[in-house]
């Protein structure tokens, strides 16, 4: 019972954000986060009934909703506290120590 509701959930979920964008009340970055959402609750329910090509076909589009999110300047931030965080790791060239 409480697998069919969080299905229907789901896709009431997917509906409403394919209609939400299509009518231009969302942009494309905050349809493919929320599909991205929903594409991941979808496949972690999959996995836990064990329905292995739904699990498979909802982690695909998972991640191909993760990318469109990502390129469309949803992770700018995350961008750039990764690059705050490279610059403090910056190495230092030393020379080799020589031998006498």
């Amino acid at each position: 019972m409480l697998t069919n509701s969080l299905v229907a959930a789901f896709g009431c979920l997917v509906v409403g954000m394919i209609l939400l964008f299509l009518s231009g009340r969302i942009t494309q970055r905050q349809f493919a986060g929320w599909m991205t959402i929903g594409y991941t609750a979808a496949a972690a329910l999959s996995a836990v009934n064990g329905w292995t090509s739904t699990l498979y076909m909802t982690a695909a589009g998972a991640a191909l909703f993760a990318w469109l999110w990502w390129h469309s300047g949803g992770g700018d931030g995350t961008r750039r506290r990764l690059k705050s965080w490279a610059r403090r790791f910056e190495g230092v060239r030393r020379t080799a120590p020589q031998g006498a």
